[in-house]
């Protein structure tokens, strides 16, 4: 994200098209290219954000990054509606705010700090059918 205060009218198409196909498109085409790696009783995470939650947002800012994972979150629905009668399970991880190249230096989690909590709710999801919108400590994110 180039500035977290340009609005969707503001953005370029450019750095639209390259934020969605970095975090919409390019997830759903590789869910959709190795599913069939993933045994019928395993688990599919995708890695989304708290941002992608439109029932959250209530103070706007970071428009594109918050649009991309909704629409990741959209066609995770869709999937998993495309997939209802399999038994795997589905995630998409919103596992906060961490200190990366995204999140900056001051982000409160270090990787660190937050990979386990993010790898223990995979595995506990595991065996659970269908799709559940998560974040790091396992609480369901508002759609």
């Amino acid at each position: 994200m180039r500035d977290p205060n340009e609005t969707i009218g503001e953005v370029s198409t450019e750095e639209f098209v390259r934020v969605m196909v970095t975090n919409a498109l390019g997830p759903m085409r590789t869910v959709e290219a190795l599913q069939d790696l993933v045994p019928a009783d395993g688990l599919i995470g995708v890695m989304s954000s708290g941002q992608g939650s439109i029932a959250n947002n209530t103070n706007g800012g970071f428009e594109v990054y918050r649009g991309s994972k909704s629409a990741l979150n959209q066609y995770m629905r869709s999937y998993a509606a495309r997939h209802a009668s399999e038994p795997r399970a589905l995630v998409l991880m919103a596992p906060g705010w961490i200190r990366t190249a995204l999140g900056g230096p001051n982000a409160p989690l270090s990787m660190e700090e937050a990979i386990p909590s993010v790898a223990e709710v995979l595995l506990a999801k595991r065996g659970r059918p269908g799709l559940e919108y998560l974040d790091r400590m396992g609480k369901a994110v508002p759609w």
